[in-house]
């Protein structure tokens, strides 16, 4: 009974231990473009807390920092999306890039066509 324990927990155990044996490396834009989401986030969230603070009267400093927020979103999606081009590579960062600066350009989006 024991060992058919142990054998169970041995059993268990194994997903979790995961070993990369393989010379394929990040992709350079996907990279860049969870930098870019990462920078994009902040500045955005800046931006509203900033505005928040102001009563909703920031003015014309803080429209050109969720402006810079969009703009690098966008980049970053365009980068993130042309990274997928590269062969025998990891694509994690291109997927967590291109979804983050997709979601905050269509948020940013949002945001402007609410203000016209």
């Amino acid at each position: 009974m024991e060992i058919s324990k142990r054998k169970e927990k041995i059993q268990i155990m194994r997903p979790f231990r995961k070993y990369k044996f393989s010379d394929k490396n990040e992709t350079l834009g996907g990279t860049i473009s969870t930098i870019l989401g990462i920078i994009s986030l902040c500045l955005l969230i800046y931006g509203i807390s900033m505005s928040f603070r102001a009563n909703g009267d920031a003015g014309v400093a803080l429209g050109s920092v969720g402006l810079t927020s969009a703009m690098l979103a966008i980049f970053g999606c365009v980068i993130g999306l042309i990274s997928f081009k590269e062969e025998d590579k990891f694509y994690l960062l291109s997927k967590i890039g291109s979804m983050l600066c997709g979601i905050i350009s269509v948020f940013m989006l949002g945001v402007l066509l609410m203000g016209l």
